[in-house]
């Protein structure tokens, strides 16, 4: 399928899939996408707003969209009306036509998740620090973020992804007393991940998270998005408690998103 854009426009992926027909349920769009059933340019992708562009190819399934441009008056070459006469394969993509209110709260988080990561990177380099993390609910997501950023390796030293108990004891060396007491998922827990992923790594900061991202897991005293974070730099120690809401994904990005704040508002 040749999918058209104006000249020098673009169009984001979960417009594409829906304006395509691929997919009609912007929810489902969104589903396809973090699950990485979405391939742009033989590579799969998980980001909702990635723009698109001409010449990339979109492809799900049996589905192959390929990106082009309209001419300088907006229209469509003739060779290729005579085309679409014949194969039927031109969509006409008009990029404002396709609102997305059922994602704009995802998307808002994507955003911010991408804007304070750039100020993140920013100080980082500029402030010649260092940064290491250890990661349980989130899987190694703020980790993915911090190092999407061009030279991140100038200042982020590792991490460790402790999604277990067992990692958390024998590698970062949590007290096993500590999680029988408090729990993983707790204050004292995302501390101790904290002060001992700095000592790892021997950085100037460190960040730890721990929660539940759900949809099991939850409690009464500890429900679904539940979630700590705790931050050392400078020789002080900050943590939080979060109370989060959505799905899995959400409370995942959440998380990553009150850490990175958490992060800039100590740099």
């Amino acid at each position: 399928m040749k999918f058209w854009i104006d000249q020098e426009d673009f169009i984001y992926l979960f417009q594409l899939m829906k304006a395509a027909g691929i997919e009609n349920d912007y929810k489902i769009i969104g589903n396809l996408i973090d699950e990485g059933r979405i391939s742009v340019n033989g590579e799969t992708v998980f980001h909702q707003r990635l723009k698109l562009k001409k010449g990339d190819v979109v492809e799900f399934r049996n589905h192959h969209v390929k990106i082009f441009e309209r001419n300088i008056k907006g229209e469509i070459p003739e060779e290729f009306h005579r085309d679409a006469k014949t194969k039927g394969e031109i969509k006409h993509g008009k990029t404002k036509k396709w609102k997305a209110k059922p994602v704009q709260a995802e998307l808002a988080i994507d955003d911010q998740i991408n804007d304070l990561a750039v100020k993140v990177h920013s100080k980082f380099l500029s402030g010649n620090k260092t940064l290491a993390c250890a990661e349980s609910c989130t899987g190694g997501m703020l980790q993915e973020i911090i190092t999407n950023q061009s030279g991140a390796s100038e200042y982020f030293m590792g991490g460790i992804v402790s999604y277990s108990n067992k990692i958390k004891t024998k590698i970062l060396k949590v007290k096993q007393q500590t999680i029988d007491s408090c729990g993983a998922v707790s204050g004292e827990t995302a501390i101790e991940m904290v002060q001992n992923v700095q000592k790892l790594f021997q950085t100037d900061f460190a960040l730890a998270i721990t929660g539940i991202a759900g949809p099991t897991g939850g409690t009464e005293e500890k429900p679904v998005g539940t979630v700590y974070l705790a931050l050392n730099s400078k020789g002080s120690l900050e943590h939080q408690k979060l109370t989060l809401s959505g799905t899995r994904d959400k409370i995942r990005k959440k998380a990553c998103l009150s850490a990175l704040k958490l992060i800039l508002h100590q740099l």
